[in-house]
């Protein structure tokens, strides 16, 4: 008998936010003991120093940049998405708004996304649908190069139409980064988008892991400031057993200024009501309880802010999570608290919790 083609069992049903797919055992790329994973985003402050990434207009089969963009699809008025939008599945449409909500995303952490949901996804299906996405000029294609390995690393953001076609049939969706930025900000803002992507697919693949989103506005204080200072992530997880909390995350270069960090605090402040109201709502995370979280390459960098910022002093929880001890010693010891019984002004907190599966599979039984 033949399959009808629009039989709701035909329809490709994307991972959900809200619910772990992913079993930690059978995770490839994570040391189910502590936590430990490479990092695509982790760089030196020689490395971020010495970043450089550059747009690839290439398409297979081609030889000259001239026939390659000749063959991108060129879009005269916004009826052109009606047709455009015919030409993609709902896998297509998947990645588009992956590459959307991450802003950048290496050519690695998408294979990476395909490997936490392999019941979905697979490498071949994925590469056509990057293909066709570059082929629509939906996306732009970006290269840069690591001293370590052989070979150039692709990555792939919104293009302008990609933008616009998501605002056109999506908006009532989220919101995305306006890809017009790129010709303004510094190359190296893209480490800060890549850090964003490692940090959701490690938490993602923990037992206890509740759902996320990537967009929120702490708003401004005064009209002085700059109207958004907006968070590329928030997650909400069991951080400690029987308590959600969401984990509002500032990811941070080693080239920051320090009034970046300084305008977080100040938003968060007022967001929270100097400390005293801690369970205002985050999109629509299931979180009692709300925690802002530097996330830094380096050890270094946490107590350099947490000495800058003194955190101490602040009413509300703020948790320092680290890239490298993350990559050395696992996710289970990344977290830092500020201290003043601490030499560095750091804490180091223990959480095997995190990666407890059989706690639970016990909880969930």
């Amino acid at each position: 008998m033949k399959m009808n083609k629009f039989s709701k069992n035909n329809y490709f049903k994307p991972p959900e936010d809200s619910i772990p797919t992913t079993n930690l055992n059978e995770n490839p790329f994570i040391d189910i003991n502590n936590g430990k994973l490479f990092l695509p985003s982790l760089f030196t402050k020689e490395e971020e120093e010495q970043f450089e990434i550059h747009r690839n207009f290439m398409q297979e089969g081609f030889v000259r940049i001239q026939d390659s963009v000749a063959h991108i699809y060129s879009y005269e008025i916004a009826d052109d998405f009606n047709y455009v939008i015919c030409q993609l599945n709902d896998e297509d449409l998947y990645w588009l708004k992956f590459i959307g909500r991450f802003k950048s995303v290496q050519k690695l952490q998408i294979y990476r996304q395909t490997i936490l949901y392999p019941d979905i996804f697979t490498r071949s299906k994925v590469e056509k649908s990057l293909k066709k996405l570059f082929r629509y000029g939906l996306i732009w294609q970006w290269d840069f190069n690591r001293d370590f390995l052989k070979k150039t690393v692709k990555v792939f953001t919104l293009s302008v139409n990609g933008f616009r076609f998501l605002e056109y049939f999506f908006s009532s969706e989220r919101r995305y980064f306006q890809p017009q930025n790129y010709f303004t900000i510094k190359s190296i803002y893209h480490i800060r988008f890549w850090e964003t992507v490692d940090i959701y697919q490690l938490l993602l693949s923990l037992p206890i892991y509740k759902g996320f989103e990537t967009f929120f506005n702490l708003g401004r204080v005064d009209e002085n400031m700059k109207k958004n200072m907006t968070s590329p992530l928030q997650i909400a997880i069991e951080l400690v057993p029987n308590q959600i909390e969401n984990l509002v995350f500032f990811p941070a270069l080693q080239s920051d200024s320090i009034d970046y960090y300084k305008d977080v605090i100040i938003r968060w402040n007022k967001f929270t009501e100097n400390g005293s109201d801690l369970t205002k709502p985050i999109n629509k995370l299931s979180g009692n309880q709300n925690i802002l979280v530097f996330y830094t390459p380096t050890v270094k960098l946490a107590s350099q802010l947490n000495v800058q910022l003194s955190l101490a002093k602040f009413r509300f929880p703020i948790l320092l999570l680290v890239g490298s001890v993350i990559q050395k010693d696992g996710i289970v010891n990344a977290f830092y608290l500020s201290s003043d019984d601490s030499s560095s002004g750091l804490k180091q907190i223990i959480l095997p919790n995190l990666i407890d599966t059989k706690r639970k599979k016990e909880n969930d039984g």
